[in-house]
C-alpha cells in the first residue's frame, strides 16, 4: 500500500468524535513524509493560536496555546485567496529564531495550507514540520488543500455537536412542563412551562380540553391517539411536533405519557411530561446533512451514495428495481479552476450540481465524489427488456449532456464547459460497489477519449479539405 493510499484509508474509517483529527494529521504526515502535523486556530486570547490537535509520528503531545508573532504560522494569516499554500522548505529555525517551538522540535521545514469557511474568511490551518527540507509536489499540494476543506467540515460538526450538548444541559435545568389531563381530554393541572408555551396563565389552560388548547386538527391527528393508549394503561414516549395558537412557529417535545390510576386501581387520566426540543432536533439534523451532504454542492457525498447505492442493490436483488450508475466529469473545469481560481470554480460546480438535479427525477440519485466528478444513481421499473433499459440510459446520457453543453461568464469571458458520461446498467446485484462505480468511470473514459477523437477527425478533415473549385 503506497503512502497516499494508507493516507486515504486513515481519512476513510469511520470516526465521530475529536479522533478524526489525529487520524487527518497522520495520514497528512505520511503523504508529506513528515514527522509533526498540527491543526491549528485562532485562539480566542488576542495574538495567540491554539493547538486543536498535534500529531507526533514518535510521541504523544496534548493540545496548547503559542504566540502567532515571530512563528511560521503568522505568516499563512496574511496570505490572501487563491494563494492559500506556505512552503519554508529548509533553515526554519534561522527565518525564526525567536520562535521557541521550532527550536525544542529541532525543525527545519515547515509547509502550511489555510483552512477557510464558506465566504472565503480563515478558520484555522493545517501544517507539517519535519527536521529535514521538504520540496512541494502537486499530489502533496493537492492533497493539503482536500484535508483542509474535510477538516472545516469535520471541525464545524465538532462545534455544532459541542453545542448540542450544551442544549442538552441546558433542557435538564429549564422549567418542565407537566399537566395531569383526565378521562375527558381536559386539563386539570398544568406546571408554570405551560403558560410559557401557550402565553397564557394556567387559569386559562386548566377546565379547557385539549381540542380547545390545540386546536381540533393537532388534537386529532396527534395528542388524541396518544392519550387514548395511556388510557388503556400504556406508557407512551414519544416526539411530536406542536403547533402552539399563540406560537409564531411549531415546537418538537419530547413527551412521556403515562396512565394515572385512582385508588381503585381505575385509569382516570394522564400524567403528561414534556420537554421542548426544537433546537436539540435542529442540531441534530444539521449534523446529519453535515455527515451525508457535499457542503459545497449540496448533493449526496461519497459516504451517503455507498449507503444508496447498497439499499438500491438489495431492492434489486428483491426484484423490486433495476439500478443503473452514471458517471460524469466535466470537460473544460480544470482550465476554469487553475487560471481564475477555486472561489470561481466552486461557483461553476454548484452551477453544475443544479442543474444535474433539475435534469433529473425524483427517483434519481445525485451525489459528488471527487473534485469534478458526479455519480447519478438511475432506478428503472424492475422486468423491462434490456434493449429498453439501454434506450433509457441513452436519453438519459443525452438529456444531461446537453443541458451541461454551456458556457459559463467569469470575469468578463464566456467559458465553454461540457460534460463526458458513462453509464453501467447493473447486471449482479452482489457486485462490490468501487466495481460498478469503475465500470461506469472506464465507460465515461471511452466516451471522453471518443469524442476527442472525433474532435481531432474532424479538425484534421478541415484542414486538408482542398478549395472549392
Amino acid at each position: 500500500m503506497t503512502d497516499i493510499e494508507e493516507a486515504l484509508a486513515l481519512l476513510a474509517a469511520p470516526c465521530t468524535d475529536e479522533r478524526f483529527f489525529q487520524r487527518a494529521l497522520k495520514a497528512l504526515a505520511l503523504v508529506t513524509q513528515c514527522r509533526w502535523a498540527a491543526f491549528a486556530r485562532p485562539s480566542e486570547t488576542l495574538g495567540k493560536a491554539e493547538v486543536v490537535a498535534f500529531c507526533d509520528l514518535k510521541h504523544s503531545v496534548p493540545g496548547f496555546e503559542f504566540d502567532l508573532k515571530g512563528s511560521p504560522c503568522e505568516a499563512i494569516y496574511q496570505q490572501r485567496y487563491p494563494d492559500t499554500h506556505l512552503l519554508y522548505a529548509k533553515d526554519l529555525q534561522t527565518r525564526f529564531p525567536n520562535f521557541q517551538l521550532i527550536k525544542d522540535l529541532g525543525a527545519n521545514s515547515y509547509q502550511a495550507e489555510l483552512i477557510l469557511d464558506d465566504d472565503g474568511m480563515p478558520i484555522g490551518h493545517i501544517l507539517v514540520m519535519d527536521i529535514l527540507p521538504q520540496t512541494e509536489s502537486m499530489k502533496s499540494k493537492e492533497f493539503f488543500r482536500l484535508l483542509a476543506q474535510r477538516i472545516g467540515v469535520e471541525y464545524k460538526r465538532l462545534l455544532i455537536s459541542r453545542e448540542l450538548a450544551l442544549h442538552k444541559q441546558m433542557v435538564a435545568v429549564t422549567e418542565h412542563l407537566m399537566s395531569f389531563v383526565d378521562d375527558t381530554y381536559t386539563y386539570q393541572v398544568v406546571s408554570k412551562g405551560y403558560e410559557s408555551l401557550f402565553n397564557k396563565p394556567a387559569a386559562e389552560i386548566v377546565g379547557k380540553t385539549i381540542e380547545q388548547i390545540h386546536g381540533e386538527q393537532v388534537f386529532e391527528q396527534h395528542l388524541k391517539p396518544l392519550i387514548d393508549r395511556t388510557l388503556k394503561g400504556e406508557t407512551v414516549q414519544t416526539q411530536v411536533w406542536i403547533q402552539p395558537p399563540d406560537n409564531t412557529s411549531p415546537r418538537y417535545m419530547n413527551t412521556l405519557h403515562n396512565p394515572y390510576y385512582n385508588e381503585k386501581g381505575h385509569i382516570v387520566g394522564v400524567i403528561v411530561s414534556a420537554h421542548d426540543i426544537t433546537d436539540i432536533h435542529a442540531a441534530k439534523e444539521k449534523i446529519q446533512r453535515l455527515a451525508n451532504y457535499d457542503p459545497l454542492t449540496e448533493v449526496l457525498n461519497r459516504r451517503a451514495l455507498f449507503e444508496d447505492m447498497e439499499s438500491k442493490l438489495r431492492a434489486q436483488e428483491q426484484h423490486k428495481l433495476q439500478l443503473a450508475v452514471l458517471y460524469i466529469d466535466l470537460d473544460g473545469f480544470k482550465q476554469i479552476n487553475d487560471r481564475h481560481g477555486h472561489q470561481q470554480g466552486d461557483k461553476v460546480l454548484r452551477y453544475v450540481a443544479s442543474i444535474i438535479r433539475d435534469t433529473t427525477s425524483d427517483n434519481e440519485v445525485v451525489a459528488r465524489i471527487g473534485g469534478d466528478e458526479f455519480i447519478l444513481l438511475a432506478s428503472f421499473p424492475h422486468g423491462e427488456s434490456l434493449e429498453s433499459y439501454e434506450l433509457q440510459l441513452e436519453n438519459l446520457c443525452e438529456r444531461l449532456c446537453s443541458q451541461l453543453f454551456i458556457h459559463v461568464d467569469i470575469e468578463e469571458q464566456s467559458l465553454p464547459l461540457s460534460a463526458s458520461i458513462g453509464h453501467y446498467l447493473v447486471n449482479d446485484a452482489s457486485m462490490e460497489l468501487s466495481s460498478i462505480i469503475s465500470k461506469a468511470d472506464k465507460d465515461m473514459y471511452r466516451n471522453k477519449r471518443n469524442e476527442k477523437l472525433g474532435l481531432l477527425s474532424i479538425s484534421t478533415d478541415f484542414i486538408h479539405q482542398p478549395p472549392s473549385q
